[in-house]
């Protein structure tokens, strides 16, 4: 007879073998796609800044940093406990996840969060919840920073009518879904369709949890799009600074799109053509295409290397759980 429990016990063994294996797997194959597919011969002749390349890396990197302070944030605010003093490994699992934006899916991000930080110990309704939020609220952010930047610029007019409108019926829907009574309609309604216990009160963010969110994305859009700016400079010297706001609004426009976008791994191709748009705007269409590309570049390399820094951070020792049972 078999004793309940022992034939799921080396199913639980092989799924936590099987998942990261998969997991690098795809990651690889689509980081691979994602860089043979960059015309290198749009870049022949090209001569790069370091300076501003520098600087740009640093705050890119700065921002993936505020990602993870965000994401801790929101999971004490719906209550998750025994938190402090695993930060270490708590960065490095969102490090991994944030790589897993690669691999086709909108949920990728998410899942990853929920099933590397449920392993150890932080319970999976938290995860699953924090994680929406993070995604909703970053578009949401995003698209404020970048519709207040480029609409309030003279050559406005010069956007193409579609993409505007778009824009703004993203905002006022995401807004809408992310106020708390519809949010919360919202989450039920989740819950229900994946056939889980309906959520209690303390999985319900609260406006003040949704607002100081919000502020620090509005914060990481405005570092992430002076970051953009740098590299632009980096390999655009005659770009003006009175440009740098226009610029910081279309890189927050272009990653909202490619957010949306969930059928582009990474928002490859999506983000490019957005905002190889809007750059044409402020410089010839000819230099926008070799720049979009450079950030495509210097966007996979700034992942990778957020990645290896909290990998080394991490060092070899073996993670004490965290927090109470995953629930």
């Amino acid at each position: 007879m078999t004793v309940p429990g022992q034939s799921a016990a080396p199913r639980r063994r092989w799924l936590h073998i099987a998942v990261p294996v998969v997991f690098y797997a795809l990651l690889g194959v689509f980081l691979v796609i994602a860089i043979v597919t960059i015309d290198w011969s749009s870049l022949d002749g090209l001569e790069l800044s370091w300076t501003p390349l520098i600087a740009a890396t640093v705050l890119s990197l700065l921002f993936r940093y505020l990602g993870v302070f965000i994401w801790l944030r929101l999971l004490h605010r719906l209550g998750a406990t025994g938190l402090r003093g695993h930060y270490t490994e708590l960065t490095y699992i969102y490090a991994k996840s944030w790589l897993g934006r690669y691999i086709p899916g909108a949920a990728t991000w998410i899942l990853g969060k929920v099933y590397f930080a449920g392993r150890h110990g932080v319970p999976r309704s938290r995860l699953a919840v924090s994680g929406i939020l993070e995604g909703a609220l970053q578009i949401v952010a995003t698209l404020v920073v970048g519709l207040a930047l480029v609409l309030a610029d003279p050559r406005a007019d010069e956007v193409v009518p579609w993409l505007r409108w778009t824009m703004i019926a993203a905002l006022v829907a995401g807004i809408i879904a992310l106020t708390p009574p519809v949010f919360h309609r919202l989450l039920r309604l989740a819950f229900r369709v994946l056939r889980r216990q309906a959520p209690g009160d303390e999985l319900f963010p609260k406006w003040g949890a949704m607002l100081e969110a919000a502020g620090l994305y509005v914060a990481g859009a405005l570092i992430t799009g002076a970051s953009y700016y740098l590299v632009v400079l980096s390999a655009y010297p005659d770009v003006a600074i009175s440009d740098a706001p226009f610029i910081i609004g279309s890189a927050s426009l272009a990653s909202a799109i490619s957010m949306l976008a969930v059928f582009a791994p990474g928002g490859l191709g999506v983000r490019e053509a957005t905002l190889g748009l809007l750059l044409a705007v402020v410089m010839p269409p000819a230099i926008a295409v070799v720049i979009v590309i450079v950030l495509r570049l210097w966007s996979i390399v700034v992942d990778v290397l957020f990645y290896l820094l909290t990998w080394l951070a991490r060092g070899r020792r073996r993670p004490a759980p965290i927090g109470t049972e995953a629930q």
